[in-house]
Formats: structure tokens, C-alpha cells, sequence
């Protein structure tokens, strides 16, 4: 377990530029053809610290595997989050621990629209299981988030987010490691609903409550879309009951 005891930063994008940029030698904030980098590093490696939607740097993953260049990114994936709530004037009003967590499949989404990038012998997808500290700011009335992204208008702002440590990592570059998504129980034909099955009863994590696993399979179908993009698993003509029957390749 690596802690953040040394880094000051209020930000997790921020705070986890430093850390790359230190570990591997690299300048931040630096301009490449078109595009500012997050890191560039002494082998002319890119490194993009993505927070949020990965496809979201779909043009500049293109730009830079198109010049046969490396490129990194890495994105976190709470696994714990401590939430502090604040009043206006900063007044600490409640501090408690999230039930959520994310994992590899609960960032499937994020992926759809760079999955014909996946597998690139240049790019490599660093995903983070870490802990944060997220503050919230309460507000006098129900508000919209930054990004606009609320279904429901809620009494705070979520003001920064703490990287507190980094627990461990998960790096996917072959797309040997993407097929590794789909567990080792699962034959080589199978069904969604036998995928679904086999995703619920694979190894999880000790600390993950029924709930948390039943969040990361509901995406299995998302799974199956993804690797049969990157043509992992192809759709048979052939049905088991109601369910099309797909096969490993």
C-alpha cells in the first residue's frame, strides 16, 4: 500500500500528475503536436491522468498512437471514499464512509468509445483501486452539479476530492488482458445469462457486500459488447433456450 503522506495537493488529478511525473521522470503540462499533455516522460512516453470518461480523450489517444507514440492512461477507481460535509462556513456537519465501489467493470462505459484502440501495442489503460476523501459543500437550495449531470437536484456541491492512497493497480495493454475480464469458470460457449452467473460467484474481494458485486455485474452485457468490438468473443447462430450463444476466440 503506497500513502500519500508527502503531497499537499487538494486535487486528485493534480495530486496523482505529481506522482507519475516523479516516478517516471517526466515534465507536466507540456505540449505535443496539437495537444497539451498531462506528462511527457524522458522516453517521450504520454501520460494522461483521466478521472472521469476515458473516451473522452478518444481524439488525442488517436493523434499519438496514429505517430506510434506511448501512451498511458490512468484512471482511478475508488474503492474507498470518506465523505466530509461542510456548511457554508466550513463547518464540518458529517463525515462518513461510502458503501460504493468501483472496479474495471463499473468503467466499461467509459471505454465504448476507444474500444478500437484497446489492444494497441502502444497504449496501455493503468487503472488505480484507491482512497479518497471527497468534501461537499452544502448549499441553501437543491442545485445541479458542474457538469450537469445530476438526475436529481441535490443540497451540496462536491467541492475537491483527496487522494488518500493508492491500494493497488490493474494495467491493460494485450488484449489477452481484456479477455482476463471474463471469468475463469466460463466455458468456452456460453450465454449472457451464464456470463452474468459466472461474473456473481467469481473471486471478489472480502470487503465487498452483495450489493457492490451485484454493481459491477449488471454491466455484463456491456462486457460482451466490448469484447466482441475487439473480436475476443463472436456471436454463434445458435440459441440455448431464448439466449444467443456466444464463443471465446
Amino acid at each position: 500500500m503506497t500513502v500519500i503522506n508527502t503531497y499537499n495537493e487538494n486535487s486528485l488529478h493534480h495530486t496523482l500528475k505529481n506522482i507519475y511525473a516523479l516516478e517516471f521522470n517526466g515534465k507536466t503540462e507540456q505540449k505535443s503536436g496539437r495537444f497539451v499533455c498531462d506528462i511527457i516522460t524522458q522516453d517521450n512516453e504520454i501520460i494522461e491522468i483521466q478521472t472521469s470518461n476515458i473516451s473522452a480523450l478518444k481524439r488525442k489517444i488517436e493523434y499519438f498512437l496514429n505517430k506510434n507514440t506511448k501512451i498511458r492512461i490512468v484512471h482511478p477507481l475508488i474503492e474507498e471514499k470518506i465523505i466530509k460535509t461542510f456548511s457554508q462556513d466550513d463547518i464540518l456537519l458529517s463525515k462518513r464512509k461510502s458503501p460504493s465501489k468501483q472496479t474495471v467493470y463499473t468503467a466499461l462505459r467509459s471505454l465504448t468509445g476507444i474500444y478500437s484502440f484497446l489492444g494497441n501495442k502502444n497504449l496501455s489503460i493503468e487503472f488505480l483501486n484507491v482512497k479518497i476523501t471527497e468534501i461537499r459543500r452544502q448549499t441553501e437550495q437543491n442545485v445541479q452539479n458542474k457538469t450537469k449531470s445530476r438526475r436529481h437536484l441535490k443540497n451540496y456541491l462536491v467541492t475537491d476530492k483527496i487522494l488518500e492512497t493508492i491500494n493497488s493497480k490493474q494495467i491493460f495493454c494485450t488484449k489477452e488482458d481484456w479477455k482476463n475480464l471474463l471469468p475463469l469458470s466460463l466455458p468456452e460457449f456460453f450465454t449472457p445469462p451464464e456470463l452474468q452467473k459466472s461474473l456473481l460467484e467469481k473471486n471478489w474481494p472480502k470487503n465487498f457486500s452483495k450489493t457492490n458485486i451485484k454493481s459491477c455485474v449488471k454491466y455484463y452485457t456491456l462486457l460482451i459488447w466490448l469484447l466482441k468490438k475487439m473480436q475476443l468473443i463472436k456471436k454463434t447462430d445458435k440459441k440455448k433456450g431464448k439466449s444467443w450463444i456466444y464463443k471465446i476466440n
